[in-house]
């Protein structure tokens, strides 16, 4: 009987609880190139993710092996994210996912969603702000509630259907008002219709106004993730505020289906590991990334929620039928 098959016979959670020594290191794995597809072109943010990830791998000898880093671009990350579905069992597969990892299915035919990949790790939160301008009458979010439920309201986000369009709407549904959503062409020009009064509030990634709330001209009122940044740690949460909703897009790594339990563990070991380095924490600080962690099943579970959060906004809005 092979090691895999001896192990398949014992259930994940009773070989867990059997010993506090991990079953996945006994495992006779690796013994080939690992293969890291990155469904995106070079220089963006899943690219950078990634790169940073494999340089951990080699840097501390975590992956003993030769790893490959190939940029499969093309159709908002469905050719990249489709060829890693099509390896499934092969555990010399990973890929980073993204937002698009979960959107892209939802408004495309890919044949594929999330639910074709073995979930390894969510190792960042890419969650939003929601701000306003200093000298704004709001200082939380029950003000601006407060606000909004008796006077018009305008928020503004990047693109008409991205994440910042779905935490608005979920934070408008939560605490009961409606809005006028105003779409930006890019970060720049959503930074541009707060500071010109275009709107009262705007829904960013905290990177793209770290600078303005650093500088003293914007005030984040709020944070979409369910815990509190591991960055902008004074910045209170939606959910702890009464509005009980979370979104942040996932920025973790996945395998393709069907791979042992005993990959998908020595797996997440090893990721534990690498957000565990100096240059991992380097990285989410750059990129005003949390920390906050998600394993495994678990992970599943997270992607799950903010699918079905993301479909149902994307529905509401006329995104997708």
């Amino acid at each position: 009987m092979s090691l895999l098959k001896k192990f398949a016979v014992v259930p994940l959670v009773a070989a867990v609880l059997a010993s506090p020594v991990s079953f996945a290191k006994d495992l006779d794995y690796p013994t080939k190139r690992l293969n890291y597809t990155i469904a995106f072109g070079p220089g963006g943010g899943n690219d950078l993710m990634s790169r940073t990830v494999v340089e951990i791998l080699k840097k501390y000898k975590f992956y003993n092996r030769n790893i490959r880093v190939d940029n499969l671009a093309g159709g908002s990350g469905a050719v990249g994210f489709n060829h890693v579905m099509q390896q499934s069992g092969n555990p010399y597969h990973l890929t980073s996912t993204s937002g698009n990892f979960l959107g892209t299915p939802l408004v495309s035919n890919t044949g594929w969603t999330y639910e074709d990949f073995t979930p390894i790790g969510l190792l960042a939160q890419d969650a939003m702000f929601i701000v306003v301008r200093e000298d704004s009458q709001f200082k939380t979010a029950k003000d601006f509630v407060e606000y909004a439920k008796a006077n018009r309201i305008t928020i503004g986000g990047t693109g008409a259907a991205g994440p910042e369009r779905v935490v608005a709407s979920l934070f408008a549904e939560s605490a009961g008002f409606d809005y006028d959503y105003v779409p930006s062409q890019d970060g720049g020009g959503m930074v541009t219709s707060l500071t010109s009064k275009s709107v009262d509030a705007i829904v960013a990634n905290p990177s793209e106004v770290s600078g303005q709330i650093k500088a003293g001209n914007f005030r984040p009122l709020a944070y979409s993730e369910a815990q509190r940044s591991t960055i902008y740690t004074d910045v209170p949460t939606f959910k702890e505020q009464g509005y009980d909703f979370a979104f942040s897009l996932p920025r973790g790594v996945v395998m393709p289906d069907n791979v042992d339990a005993e990959i998908q563990q020595w797996w997440v070991e090893t990721l534990q590991k690498v957000v565990n380095t100096p240059e991992w924490k380097d990285y989410l600080n750059t990129n005003s990334l949390s920390g906050n962690t998600v394993w495994g099943d678990d992970f599943a579970d997270n992607l799950a929620a903010t699918n079905a959060d993301f479909k149902r906004v994307l529905t509401q809005i006329g995104a997708i039928k």
